[in-house]
């Protein structure tokens, strides 16, 4: 529902209906009007498209795919910690992993007077290729590689790698692998790759290796290993693209009365909280998530 349409119903301007939302002056009769169609009606104002419209050149925007996440409070924690040295603010946006909404966003922030726009990638369509080729304001994507704008991200294969020969090292040589789903290249696809390029390196078939594939929830590292062993499948070694995934997959390990070590090995990517309270304490590879949204302000925007 617009403005327009609040103010019809309530038999005043929209120049009323705007003063009213944004505390201005006006009439207690016409302000009772206004209240009243709204309670009516369950209008609630676009707070977030308002106060993007007003910001200026001293803030920037930061999407993210999801907010309970090690990777994403450390990224944020980098861009605040240069901001606030800066003076200025930043506007989140909150995608909960929908692509659609991603790109809301994006062009929405078009729409504004921000410094630029930090965009923690995972998925890229063709509707991302045309917003980043017409978009007005510099764009950084943080965790993803893609050609056509400046971008900040890990090396994953090569972390999936060390992480893999070291559990191979340790002696494992029946494989279970709990990844992600591999439209984000970087964690889906290039983490699997290198586990299996270490599996080749050390004599063993990529192919042996039994793989489930999720979301980045402790849920989905529980469902997958579950899977795999209800299946009959019983590893001496686990890896797992994520810590939080490593979290729930032991959990599972657990419940089949397999013992962490001793049984099976297992171990992440991340070094972020999930594996440092558990116990055992997960075995993992260290990423820089707070460094690396130090570097995104620093290079592309301020």
């Amino acid at each position: 529902m617009k403005i327009s349409e609040i103010a019809k119903l309530a038999g005043v301007s929209s120049a009323a209906v705007s003063r009213y939302i944004n505390g201005g002056s006006i009439s207690e009769e016409k302000k009772e009007r206004i209240k009243r169609v709204i309670e009516e009606t369950g209008y609630v104002p676009n707070v977030a498209a308002r106060l993007l419209r007003q910001q200026r050149i001293d803030s920037i925007g930061i999407i993210v795919p999801r907010i309970n996440s090690d990777s994403v409070s450390n990224l944020i924690e980098g861009v605040s910690s240069v901001l606030n040295k800066n003076g200025m603010t930043a506007i989140f946006g909150n995608t909960e992993n929908d692509e659609k909404r991603e790109i809301e966003y994006l062009r929405l922030m078009q729409e504004t007077r921000l410094a630029g726009v930090i965009l923690m990638g995972t998925v890229f369509t063709a509707k991302h290729e045309q917003v980043f080729r017409e978009s007005k304001l510099p764009i950084v994507v943080c965790g993803q590689n893609h050609p056509s704008v400046s971008c900040i991200y890990h090396d994953d294969k090569n972390a999936a790698k060390e992480i893999a020969s070291y559990i191979i090292g340790k002696g494992c040589r029946r494989l279970a692998y709990i990844g992600v789903n591999e439209t984000d290249i970087s964690v889906g696809v290039n983490r699997r790759l290198g586990v299996e390029e270490a599996m080749a390196q050390a004599g063993l078939d990529p192919a042996s290796l039994v793989r489930s594939e999720g979301f980045f929830h402790a849920e989905e590292g529980y469902r997958g290993m579950r899977g795999i062993l209800d299946g009959g499948f019983i590893p001496d070694g686990v890896i797992c693209a994520t810590d939080t995934l490593a979290a729930g997959a032991m959990k599972a390990l657990r419940e089949k009365g397999l013992r962490i070590p001793e049984d099976v090995g297992i171990v992440g990517i991340g070094g972020g909280t999930a594996g440092s309270i558990i116990y055992p304490a997960l075995t993992t590879v260290q990423l820089f998530h707070r460094e690396s949204g130090e570097r995104t302000q620093c290079s592309a925007i301020i």
